[in-house]
């Protein structure tokens, strides 16, 4: 459980793991989510990018404009540009 005005991290990665029947591939996320244990990788993808478009909209307000710098994907709010007034053009 997190704290109250945490935010929880959405870091997706496919895990590939080994059964009795050969390679197994499965989506998990740091948020506690994952998906079943799938045989083909692009089953397991299908499933990561199945959470990801399952995640709330971030409003453009509080969307991050240097993402590599501030370490943020597309789908998580950027405390650092949030409420920024633009440079007028640059």
């Amino acid at each position: 459980m997190t704290a109250p005005g945490t935010t929880v991290r959405h870091r997706p990665k496919i895990v590939r793991g080994v059964d009795d029947f050969g390679r197994t591939y499965q989506h998990r996320c740091t948020c506690g989510d994952h998906g079943q244990v799938r045989a083909s990788r692009q089953m397991a993808e299908a499933d990561q990018q199945q959470h990801i478009t399952a995640l709330p909209r971030v409003p453009a307000d509080q969307q991050c404009r240097d993402p590599r710098a501030h370490d943020r994907r597309p789908w998580e709010p950027c405390g650092l540009c949030a409420d920024q007034l633009s440079l007028f053009g640059l």
